[in-house]
């Protein structure tokens, strides 16, 4: 066990890019480092009781504990270990992650579902006819590191990625009718689905809330009341709970206020104040569900007009904000892209910060008018662009904006030109919550590629 006992320090430099050609097993680094390995004595770590070695271990980060699973077979084995799993849970960092999958833009633009008129759009082609899921593409803001994990193994063809909370992503099946998700946590690489839901949709939004011991899934908007048409009628939840034993698999349903529109896609969800977040178009507007109540309505948006592609994200500790683009040619303040939160009161909004001139510059040319996403974890934002794979990221608290590395898994000749769809993500080994469904596969860890 003498190689564990090694110290790498690592000081990231303002490099350009980790390599565009990288191999999918090398490190996807973004920044040029210098590396200082320092050797320790084996003859007093080695004797380090098996405890605190397992307490050093459960702090690492998910791509340094993988790499240290080659040490020795205990250590390899610990994946498996239920009081190293629990451990872990208690005192690995909650890093604030994205996890990124590469779509087809028609895909994954908002506009692509608006066309209802054939249900054999939605219900399309058979499922062996269908490409594998994407790989997910990991990033970690504070190093500027990528990392790929793929799923093909874990996500059967005919899914897409619809929502994620904590160490959880959720996958809805593409065809059009009674929808069927799958929960899944991507290091364990254990996947569990939920009952299909009982009210046929087409495009509905979804909404995820993981905790320890509980699942509260929202499905909304998108009824079709016939083969050929849909109406935004209706939602339905998804509780489990297993601290009180309360089950309810989509037994709750509520009326959506009227003249709503969602936007396809997902919720953001606040904990502290037990709601979901939604945006509504066509005008636009944002949508709170009350968890508890079982109740919506309508939040009136910081500008009633002039907004572009809106988002509505939660950032850490249950802060709700709003990105939009501001546009209009005889508008007195230039074209700008901003960001409001949402107050206390749960009605009003106040800006937080603008897009500085020269990142909106760049940001202009990046999205050229086809429309942008944003999502929130911690102090960060991420913005990504249709049918490009650029990433923009805000740090919320400094107020700074800063472009994230290119992805060295799209880079190089033969790529694909796609969108990049971004969910929060904590990267955990083990999410208990999904003990509460039966278990549909579980492979072993294989770790990250990069």
């Amino acid at each position: 066990m003498e190689e564990a006992f090694t110290i790498s320090i690592t000081t990231a430099g303002a490099g350009t890019g980790a390599g565009a050609g990288a191999s999918s097993s090398s490190s996807a680094s973004s920044s040029a480092s210098l590396i200082t390995v320092v050797n320790m004595d084996p003859r007093i770590w080695r004797h380090l009781p098996q405890g605190m070695v397992d307490r050093v271990l459960a702090f690492l980060p998910p791509d340094a504990f993988f790499r240290a699973r080659a040490v020795c077979k205990r250590w390899y084995s610990l994946v498996f270990s239920d009081s190293f799993l629990e451990l872990h849970l208690r005192l690995a960092p909650a890093l604030p992650c994205f996890v990124f999958f590469l779509l087809p833009s028609t895909t994954a633009s908002s506009s692509a579902p608006s066309d209802a008129s054939s249900p054999a759009i939605a219900a399309a082609s058979s499922s062996s006819s269908r490409p594998p899921p994407p790989p997910a593409l990991l990033l970690d803001p504070v190093a500027d590191s990528w990392h790929r994990i793929p799923l093909d193994a874990v996500i059967p063809p005919g899914f897409s990625p619809a929502a994620s909370s904590h160490g959880v992503l959720c996958f809805i099946s593409d065809d059009a009718g009674s929808k069927t998700l799958l929960l899944c946590n991507l290091l364990s690489k254990l996947a569990a689905h939920l009952p299909p839901s009982p009210t046929p949709r087409l495009f509905p939004t979804v909404g995820l809330a993981v905790g320890p011991s509980s699942i509260c899934t929202v499905l909304a908007g998108d009824d079709m009341i016939s083969p050929f048409a849909v109406k935004n009628l209706t939602a339905e939840c998804f509780h489990a709970d297993g601290v009180t034993g309360f089950y309810s698999p989509w037994a709750t349903g509520s009326a959506l206020p009227r003249l709503c529109s969602f936007e396809p896609g997902r919720m953001a969800y606040a904990a502290s104040a037990g709601r979901f977040y939604g945006m509504s178009c066509g005008p636009f507007g944002v949508l709170s569900y009350d968890v508890a109540s079982n109740a919506w309505e309508k939040i009136q948006p910081p500008m009633r007009r002039f907004l572009r592609s809106p988002s509505i994200a939660e950032c850490g500790g249950g802060r709700v904000v709003l990105v939009a683009a501001v546009e209009k040619s005889k508008l007195s303040v230039p074209r700008s892209v901003r960001v409001w939160s949402l107050q206390p009161c749960g009605r009003a909004w106040s800006e937080l910060d603008r897009m500085p001139h020269d990142v909106h510059s760049r940001f202009c040319d990046a999205e050229a008018g086809r429309g942008f996403e944003c999502v929130g974890h911690g102090d960060f934002l991420v913005i990504t662009m249709r049918a490009s794979h650029d990433v923009l990221l805000f740090h919320v608290r400094r107020k700074e904006w800063r472009w994230a590395p290119p992805c060295p898994f799209l880079q190089g000749p033969g790529g694909v030109i796609g969108t990049l769809r971004g969910f929060a993500y904590v990267p955990r080994l083990a999410t208990p919550c999904m003990a509460l469904l039966d278990s549909s596969s579980f492979m072993p860890p294989v770790g990250f590629d990069g």
